[in-house]
């Protein structure tokens, strides 16, 4: 373990009353809470499909898919309310209308959404909740961060404990509500929120914008002790040109999150948002103390993880 990393993780068992460091080992067992953003990340492999969500068990992560239902109260996994983005086949009338409010089941089950990213995902179809969760049964180590876009807490908790999956699945979305919820409908589920403020550049003044919106989001969070979370992710941007501070919210905010959550019992992953298709940002939000990662590249952060684990 470097020097960095004894440091802070000195500084988050500080706050939690400990006194030992974790060995490098303990951290990087904390790695399998990493995941793929939409399965697929931003152009590697198609959104929420099986075969996507296959692709990265495999490789020894998450998928994280988003959960809707259709016209007719089927769920499916599909981030886009329409198919415009990965539709391919369809007439353009029925890729501008709602996947929520006026598609059925029957109408976008054999909808091709794999051949925008190359004609060899051509056979990729949008899964239902019931195929995903099947998926996972017999396979404890498979996890599914169920990112909720409208299906509702109580269909996704009936789903998974159906299939009984349900100590497999985190229920994943920024409410805080929404999470405590979950675990009244399910006492014991696992839950992971994002955090993002959606800086529009990597200047000071969005850092400070960002750090107060982090603040004031953690205020929130504190005002109900954390209930009912697991994880947290934060969106991050690295630069390192910017010679003030390459991260946005800034590196000593981030410290301060990662030691409160962790004094909370809370793992922390973080999804860099710019930066993300270097390896070197994984690098040093684990150097940070980040437990995990999320991603929209990856193949970079299999590589990284890959390398953390042969390290321990």
């Amino acid at each position: 373990m470097n020097a960095t990393v004894e440091v802070v993780a000195c500084i988050a068992l500080t706050m939690a009353g400990c006194t030992s460091v974790p060995t490098m080992k303990e951290r990087t067992a904390n790695l399998h809470v990493s995941h793929v953003h939409r399965g697929g990340g931003k152009l590697e492999r198609p959104d929420n499909t099986l075969e996507t969500f296959k692709w990265c068990w495999e490789n020894g992560s998450a998928p994280e898919c988003d959960c809707r239902k259709t016209k007719d109260g089927v769920g499916v996994m599909l981030h886009d309310d329409k198919l415009k983005r990965t539709a391919r086949g369809i007439p353009p009338e029925m890729a501008r209308k709602s996947v929520s409010r006026e598609l059925t089941w029957n109408e976008i089950k054999d909808v091709d959404v794999g051949s925008y990213l190359g004609s060899q995902f051509a056979h990729h179809r949008i899964p239902t909740i019931e195929e995903t969760f099947a998926a996972m049964k017999g396979h404890p180590d498979y996890l599914c961060f169920v990112d909720e876009k409208g299906a509702g807490p109580e269909y996704i908790a009936k789903k998974a404990v159906a299939a009984g999956v349900q100590d497999q699945v985190y229920y994943t979305g920024p409410s805080h509500e929404n999470i405590i919820k979950w675990q009244k409908i399910l006492p014991g589920g696992k839950a992971m929120i994002w955090l993002g403020a959606w800086p529009k550049n990597h200047g000071a003044t969005e850092r400070a914008r960002a750090d107060k919106w982090f603040r004031d989001a953690m205020a929130k969070l504190r005002a109900k002790d954390f209930r009912g979370i697991d994880v947290c992710s934060i969106h991050t941007y690295y630069d390192p040109k910017d010679s003030a501070d390459p991260f946005v919210p800034s590196t000593p905010l981030l410290r301060e999150m990662i030691g409160e959550f962790h004094a909370h019992g809370i793992r922390v992953a973080s999804i860099p948002f710019q930066g993300g298709e270097t390896e070197e940002v994984y690098f040093k939000l684990f150097d940070l103390g980040m437990d995990g990662f999320s991603t929209d590249y990856p193949s970079v952060m299999f590589k990284v993880i890959k390398e953390l684990k042969r390290r321990d």
